[in-house]
Parts: C-alpha cells; structure tokens; sequence
C-alpha cells in the first residue's frame, strides 16, 4: 500500500499515555498484519484486495498550510469527496491517528441516492481501510453513522459489515466518545454496542472526553463534550480533538455546525491552531429543522473563526446544499483581508469539490441508473439494506 510521497515516517518505540484524573505507562508495540475473514454473502474482501491499488489525497492541500512541518493531515472523505463524512488521517512523528472512520449517504426525498454516490462511497471506504492499516490511533468524536463504522451490515446507507468494521479496529488504540454522559438516547446506545463488539479485537478501548493522551511530542488533547449544532437540539453531543507536534497544532471540530455555539467558538480559538478542520452547518435544513437566526450566527461565528486562523476547513453539514458557497460569502472575503485560508477539505487535498448529495436529481436526470440498478432499488427496503449496489 503506497500513501504517497508526502507522509512522514512512523517514530516506533514506548509513549507515554497521560488521563486526567490518572496517568500511566504503556508501552505500545508494532501493528501486525491482520488477517481479514471473507463472507459468503458480502463483497467486502474484493474492498480489502482492491484497496492495496487506491492511493491517499496528497497531503497539505498543494501547499495551503506550508507552516506545518510536523503534522500532515489527509482527507479521506468529506461532502467535498462525495459522502457523508469528516474522516481524516493525520499523522505526526510520533504516531498516525484515523479520525472519525465512518461513511454514509442521506436520505433526500423522494429518491435513493444515484449509482455515483454509492461508487464515491465504496471510493471512501477504500480510502479508510488503508489509513486504517497505517494507523496505531483511532478517535471516534459522537456515535453519528457518518462518523464511526458499526460492526452490522447495512448497505442501503453506510456500506458497513462485522468483516470491514473489524478491519478498520482490529489492534487499535480507540479513543471514543464516551457513551454514558453527555449523549442522547440513541448514541446512548449505538456506542454501548460499539464498544461491546470493537472491544474483543482492539488493542486497548479508552473514553476520549476531557482527557489528554501523550505519544512521544505529540500531544492529543480531547475536550470537554460541546453542543452538536445548536444548544438543546437533541443531536446531543460530540469531542473535539487538539492535535499539536512541535510548534505545530490542528484542531478537529466535528458536527458542531459552525459552531452554533459561542462556548464552543471560544475553546477553537483558545487553541490557536495553525489548522481548524470545521463541520459547517446544514444550510439544506434551513427553515425546516434549524432556524434562520441560528444559521445567522454560525455565520459570524465562521466568520470570525476564519479571520484569526490561518488556514480553515469547512466541510460537511454545509456541502449537503448547493447554495454553500454564497452563504460563506462574507467569511470568503474577511479570509483574503486576513491573509488567511478557507477551503473545502477537497481544495486543501487538491482535487475539484465532488458534491453529489445536493446534485442527486440531477445525477438522475443526466446518468440514468443500469438496469440491474433499477431493480435493486425495487427491492423491499429491509433487502435493499442487506444487499450490496450494482455500481
């Protein structure tokens, strides 16, 4: 597998692991190769083979963050990328950390998503599964099926199996929201199972929330819980993550929607990182579940975000509405003035913006799907959930 020229080398050796209220040693050795089990009724094991010829987004987005010497980030699926995600690789002289190893495609009435999202998103999952073989550290920030894959099949959605979860967590040191305060009833739930089932094959299985963890000079630091979006919304939840390598520091801050929320705004920038990975907001649900005001005041929020940070991400929520580019009009501008950055995590990989959710009815329109396609979307819904696509 060949993640390309731009990735730095693996530093192997003992860390140090530190967790408020208590700290400890461990020592972590070498990742051995694991060995993936095929399935009669699944084609994840042709995934597992093709993925040795699928190659990472280059790293630093073609030179947007030249600052960064220590810390090279790679997008592995966002909107931009054509799915439902925020996963990303980042990696440091120290260690190599997935976050947020999960894909899925949405719902947007009346019609399933077109032959080209599923193809994007089996693009992703081959993306993921290679980061996965070269990370040591997974993070999993909320129990979204956007940002963790679950360890059941479901095809109609998220492409995921026991075989392609296992893979993905087989030997790893797992970092994840924790399930038991600060959630909603349905992660709740959703991550009581996942780490009953992840927890038979990973190396250790820690809670994430307001702890700090050491690996050589790298330091993970994983906040307090913050608001998904709005305060009170019922999507509960989710942890960011600080990322900081020498004088170097990136922030991941997933599904918080702007932020929606000035707390949350405030934590960013206390960070002061060189990098700001953003989930936008859902501008697609504007006046229909989120409100105008709201939508207003992530606005300001991206907008000052973007005036005091060098190089900003915004992904995901947003890039589900065509429309996003006019509504980011005034942080465009405020970032020029600023001599700062504000892309898609397509733009800082260097290739084009790939939306496809908000293009569905056209993607119907222009490329009607294949016969076999057809009559798999006339499936029953529950055959269609357990069944793979014909792309």
């Amino acid at each position: 597998m060949n993640l390309g020229p731009h990735l730095l080398l693996l530093v192997s050796g003992s860390d140090r692991v530190s967790r408020s209220p208590t700290s400890g040693m461990v020592t972590f050795l070498p990742l051995g190769q694991s060995s993936h089990r095929t399935h009669d009724r699944f084609i994840l094991v042709s995934i597992i083979n093709i993925v040795c010829q699928c190659q990472l987004r280059p790293a630093h987005g073609a030179g947007i963050l030249e600052q960064s010497k220590r810390i090279v980030v790679h997008p592995l699926a966002f909107e931009s990328l054509g799915v439902r995600s925020m996963s990303t690789l980042i990696q440091t002289p120290d260690v190599t950390l997935l976050i947020d190893p999960g894909v899925a495609l949405g719902p947007r009435k009346p019609i399933i998503p077109h032959p080209r999202e599923y193809a994007a998103r089996n693009d992703s999952r081959k993306r993921i599964l290679e980061a996965a073989s070269k990370a040591e550290v997974v993070f999993v920030s909320h129990y979204h099926h956007d940002h963790y894959t679950p360890s059941y099949v479901e095809m109609m959605w998220l492409g995921s199996t026991p075989e392609f979860a296992e893979a993905l967590y087989k030997d790893k040191i797992v970092l994840a929201k924790d399930a038991r305060s600060s959630i909603n009833f349905s992660q709740r739930r959703r991550g009581w199972l996942f780490k009953k089932s992840v927890e038979k094959y990973v190396k250790s299985y820690m809670t994430a929330d307001n702890t700090t963890v050491e690996y050589g000079d790298t330091k993970l630091r994983f906040s307090v819980p913050v608001y998904h979006g709005e305060q009170n919304s019922g999507l509960g939840w989710v942890v960011m993550l600080s990322i900081t390598s020498g004088d170097d520091k990136v922030v991941y801050a997933p599904d918080v929607q702007g932020p929606m929320e000035n707390e949350t705004v405030r934590i960013i920038l206390s960070e002061k990182p060189h990098l700001l990975i953003l989930g936008g907001p859902p501008l697609y649900l504007q006046g229909f579940k989120v409100s105008k005001d709201w939508m207003t005041l992530s606005l300001e929020n991206i907008t000052r975000l973007t005036a005091e940070l060098p190089c900003t991400i915004i992904d995901h929520h947003l890039l589900r509405s065509s429309a996003w580019k006019g509504f980011l009009e005034k942080a465009f501008k405020v970032a020029r003035q600023s001599g700062n950055k504000l892309v898609t995590a397509a733009e800082f990989a260097g290739v084009n913006n790939n939306l496809l959710e908000c293009m569905r009815q056209r993607l119907y329109d222009e490329e009607p799907p294949t016969r076999e396609f057809s009559k798999w979307m006339r499936l029953p819904e529950e055959e269609r959930r357990r069944t793979v696509p014909p792309v």
